[in-house]
């Protein structure tokens, strides 16, 4: 299914909102509680969050609406941004947010200060209930950078020594209009990307084989093998790489969805687009971030798993998870090898029922990692 962009009408900061907040859930209870998902919400878009970690949300009382004019400000709070996160968790919807956009935020300007200046900044949001939906997306995209955003307007007409009339060359005759650049949230691309490998269409253009027309890119890791060489972003490479101590720092802190600007080859060509480097959320695991895969492979499993059972039967839990051979357990596992397999080559995935507590416990191993996430029991009355 080609994904499709829902725009809300409303800042933030107004979503944010303690009366706004059970209004979004309201929603998001319609589209991402239903076994029909054909509307479902799996990913959102904050951007121009503030560089201040510390960040509130501005709350303006006022006596008689219209004494003055409300100060508006065009930075999103991290306050906001954790409200609104921690309501979309509970609906399975992994939030790319960007920060701000300037010359402190640019591919140059992380060349020189490295991931440390954004990571620092997300202090605030780790190790909260929300960190696993949170997914920092980094440097941000220039397009025109300040100092080279002066637009000509026009020029002061003239008669020359042959009265005919003329645009002057003169500099004091010459209108500017300067701005302060023009840049794109990082935000908006990784979601895009991401959404766009989970087609399988889209996968078979780069890889030609080992996908299976049938299942979503959930499992996709674009940080394993070559894949962030045989994928990569539209835009054009903004700087020739970072220097060994910042990817050395990027690695070590595995930290964001980060966006690299690097000279690379692949297959005898070189790559002239920005490439992804590292897709990581802000929850902490095992002393680093954890990849964003993880997170939409669970709640994709878990929700392909209410489909299939009868919102979590006991009995067709069962023979969801059965070796028989056409259990979706034994589908999943005799797709290893392809590109979009659900469970990768060294994944797998175990239950166990606990009647006393009505709950079913499912452990996806990824590798050494394991992913664990609990349903509860669909009971027949009287059990």
């Amino acid at each position: 299914m080609r994904p499709s962009l829902l725009i809300a009408n409303v800042k933030n900061e107004v979503m944010a909102n303690s009366l706004n907040v059970p209004k979004l859930c309201a929603y998001l209870n319609t589209v991402n509680e239903k076994n029909d998902y054909g509307n479902t919400v799996w990913y959102a878009i904050v951007a121009g969050v503030s560089l201040d970690e510390k960040s509130k949300m501005n709350v303006t009382r006022e006596r008689f609406k219209g004494n003055k004019d409300s100060v508006k400000t065009e930075n999103v709070s991290v306050e906001s941004l954790a409200r609104v996160t921690d309501a979309m968790k509970d609906y399975g919807v992994q939030c790319f947010y960007s920060y701000e956009t300037g010359d402190k935020t640019t591919f140059n300007s992380m060349a020189m200060t490295g991931v440390g200046f954004f990571d620092d900044r997300c202090a605030s949001l780790s190790g909260k209930p929300y960190s696993e939906y949170l997914i920092p997306c980094v440097p941000n995209f220039t397009i025109i950078p300040k100092d080279k955003s002066g637009v000509k307007l026009e020029s002061r007409m003239i008669v020359n020594e042959n009265e005919a009339a003329e645009l002057s060359k003169a500099k004091e005759d010459i209108m500017k209009l300067w701005i302060d650049g023009v840049y794109i949230g990082a935000a908006y691309v990784a979601a895009g990307f991401v959404a766009s490998y989970q087609s399988p269409e889209y996968l078979k253009e780069y890889f030609k084989k080992d996908v299976d027309t049938d299942l979503p890119g959930v499992r996709f890791d674009i940080e394993a093998k070559n894949n962030s060489l045989k994928i990569h972003t539209t835009m054009s490479k903004e700087i020739t790489g970072f220097t060994n101590s910042v990817k050395d720092d990027i690695n070590k802190r595995g930290f964001g969805f980060v966006f690299s600007s690097e000279n690379a080859v692949l297959d005898g060509e070189n790559i002239s687009h920005i490439m992804v480097y590292k897709a990581r959320n802000l929850k902490l695991s095992g002393g680093s971030y954890e990849p964003i895969y993880k997170t939409q492979t669970a709640n994709y499993i878990e929700r392909i798993l209410r489909h299939a059972t009868g919102d979590f039967k006991a009995e067709n839990i069962a023979k969801f998870f059965s070796n028989n051979p056409s259990s979706q357990k034994s589908i999943w596992l005799s797709k290893k090898t392809n590109i979009n397999g659900i469970l990768g080559s060294n994944d797998d995935i175990t239950y166990e029922v606990d009647e006393t507590a009505g709950v079913c416990a499912i452990e996806i191993s990824f590798g050494n990692a394991i992913k664990r996430i609990e349903v509860p029991l669909n009971r027949v009355a009287g059990e």
